[in-house]
């Protein structure tokens, strides 16, 4: 398919709970998967959650349980990809439900996408972002600001990219990010030095998307 012929539809969620979200993603895949439906870009800001990755599921924490239940932080495993990631509020959440082969894309290429329109996203805060040998994701210098972590079934994603905006991060410092014990966490507000709101975030995450990836991206409901 033609980078011109690939479109994709943004759905602004707001603030929303783990596992509603979660089964949206199954839904939206399985129809995918079908011939049915449409490309999907889900954005959300989630109440606190630790999400574990299909291959870690003993959460990779630097506090007790206890700890982490008293802080009002869920604890949810997935089919994901990777280790132990924080989601919250302050945290924007991008969900791609895609038909790759139809776009031509292979996922490692996909996974990279993600990645540059993180770093496209930074750069709009005069932010240079990187990545790392030691994760996939965004970084600043040595400092972790973004994750990648993907579920392929049959060509089709779910799950994707998450860029912390202005999150707790007494809640992120109850893990080890991506199970990397000495990984320090960032913000994309702390490294621009100025307070930024995730929905401005998540329109730049839309622009810089549609431009990495090559296709138009519509508003959910638009005619």
């Amino acid at each position: 398919m033609a980078p011109s012929a690939r479109t994709i539809v943004v759905r602004d969620l707001g603030l929303t709970r783990y596992g509603e979200v979660h089964r949206l993603q199954q839904e939206l895949q399985a129809e995918r998967i079908r011939g049915e439906g449409v490309d999907t870009l889900l954005l959300t800001e989630h109440q606190p959650v630790f999400t574990l990755g299909r291959n870690h599921p003993e959460p990779n924490l630097r506090a007790t349980e206890a700890m982490v239940r008293a802080a009002g932080i869920e604890v949810a495993q997935t089919e994901r990809g990777g280790d132990i990631t924080y989601h919250g509020p302050g945290q924007l959440v991008a969900y791609g439900i895609i038909d790759l082969q139809a776009w031509g894309v292979r996922v490692v290429d996909y996974v990279s996408a993600l990645e540059d329109t993180m770093f496209g996203v930074l750069g709009e805060w005069d932010i240079e972002g990187r990545r790392h040998e030691c994760a996939r994701g965004a970084w600043v210098g040595e400092r972790k600001v973004g994750s990648v972590g993907l579920h392929v079934r049959r060509f089709v994603s779910m799950h994707g990219a998450a860029l912390n905006v202005a999150p707790n991060m007494e809640h992120i410092a109850l893990m080890n990010p991506c199970g990397l014990e000495d990984t320090e966490m960032t913000s994309l507000s702390a490294e621009a030095g100025q307070a930024v709101a995730v929905m401005e975030v998540g329109k730049a995450f839309v622009r810089q998307f549609a431009r990495v990836l090559e296709c138009e991206a519509s508003r959910w409901g638009d005619d």
